[in-house]
């Protein structure tokens, strides 16, 4: 991969259907979900398939990628999972296959129909939540699966898919160094295509974020997390993966399409309770996070918008490319940043830089600006000061 051309072939539109139920929720997971135990499919997929209709003239093109997210999209019940899909084309009057369909999966909702079913509808990558390979460490996150399970739903993945991607965590409570190399060793074993890995967040309100400031439970320090990353990324890099963003390796072409036009700021659109929107533009929509509400409201107006909407000042914008393609490994297309704001904001922004690029935690060519090894540890604080 050379330059930023295989990234701008990435541009198009994409579609995100957020699945909004779990059969548990983990304790450290901030992302909207209700228990399967609400779950009206039919009237769900109803309310997507609605909501879909009703906003077609935000998308400026037929959407090539489409992503099913939540929640646990892998426990939508076969018939329902088909009139989802069918839905989706016969409204977007889609005639060309899909260059990307991500469906997220827990392990333990892995089965040959299933992988069939996925298949047969146009599926072409699978993205797993294993996280870890250690069950102590998975039973204390709460986790459904084991690592055998993962193991096995892996393998049975790999007979029907050649796009398999799996996340990994760093930090959680009770993980060592010796640990996590093993989950690590797991991972390259199995060889995916394409590996998320992240470091455990304290959001504000999780389970985990109450326990650990009870006391209750132990985590690595903030030296041994650092050490964890260091380990991982040189073990993935060296087995072949790239680092095409801070926290996503790939297998060279197997860069997730999808995410990939999030950070490079495409449009994209969001259905489902939660979904955020974005035109590509300036202008972002964010559904509420309210099940009920939503199936209520599809079911009953199909006309009055169920999102909020903002529009981004220039500021905002400049803020935003920032810190979305200082993650990717291409880095800022200074040009195109010079373009999009003018010359006086590349000159602040070169300004901004001069004391990252002395100390070598940035590099610069004539055309872009990107965070070295040293940069990556850290990016938050360089990303706040290239945005003064």
């Amino acid at each position: 991969m050379s330059g930023n051309s295989q990234y701008f072939n990435m541009k198009g539109s994409g579609l995100y259907v957020h699945i909004p139920f779990c059969k548990r929720k983990c304790i450290y997971c901030d992302f909207f979900s209700g228990g399967e135990s609400l779950a009206d499919w039919d009237l769900l997929v109803d309310s997507l398939l609605s909501e879909l209709k009703t906003r077609l003239q935000e998308l400026s093109m037929v959407p090539d990628t489409l992503y099913l997210g939540g929640g646990t999209p892998s426990l939508i019940p076969s018939d329902q999972f088909v009139k989802l899909h069918d839905g989706i084309i016969s409204i977007l009057n889609k005639t060309e296959p899909w260059k990307e369909f991500t469906i997220e999966i827990n392990p333990d909702d892995v089965s040959d129909d299933k992988c069939r079913e996925w298949k047969e509808c146009g599926v072409n990558r699978v993205s797993m939540g294993i996280q870890s390979f250690i069950d102590t460490e998975l039973k204390v996150i709460r986790r459904r699966h084991n690592a055998e399970c993962a193991i096995n739903a892996y393998r049975t993945l790999s007979g029907y898919f050649d796009n398999i991607s799996i996340d990994l965590m760093f930090g959680l409570p009770g993980q060592t160094l010796m640990s996590w190399v093993k989950s690590v060793e797991m991972a390259l074993e199995l060889s995916p295509e394409h590996i998320s890995t992240y470091s455990l967040m304290f959001e504000e309100g999780t389970p985990i974020s109450v326990l650990k400031k009870q006391g209750r439970l132990s985590f690595p320090s903030e030296d041994e997390s650092v050490e964890m990353w260091r380990v991982l990324s040189s073990r993935l890099k060296k087995a072949g993966y790239i680092q095409y963003e801070l926290s996503n390796y790939s297998r060279d072409g197997k860069e997730s399409i999808h995410n990939t036009r999030y950070w490079l700021g495409n449009q994209y659109l969001g259905i489902g309770p939660s979904a955020h929107s974005y035109d590509g533009l300036r202008t972002r929509r964010a559904n509420p996070a309210d099940i009920k509400g939503y199936m209520h409201h599809f079911s009953t107006d199909k006309v009055r918008p169920f999102y909020n909407e903002e529009v981004l000042t220039e500021e905002e914008l400049k803020e935003e490319m920032l810190l979305t393609r200082m993650r990717m490994r291409q880095g800022l297309d200074i040009r195109e940043y010079e373009s999009n704001f003018g010359a006086h904001a590349r000159e602040r922004l070169l300004r901004n830089a001069d004391p990252f690029l002395r100390n070598a935690t940035l590099l610069s060519d004539s055309y872009n600006l990107r965070l070295t090894d040293d940069g990556i540890m850290i990016a938050d604080e360089i990303i706040l000061a290239l945005s003064m």
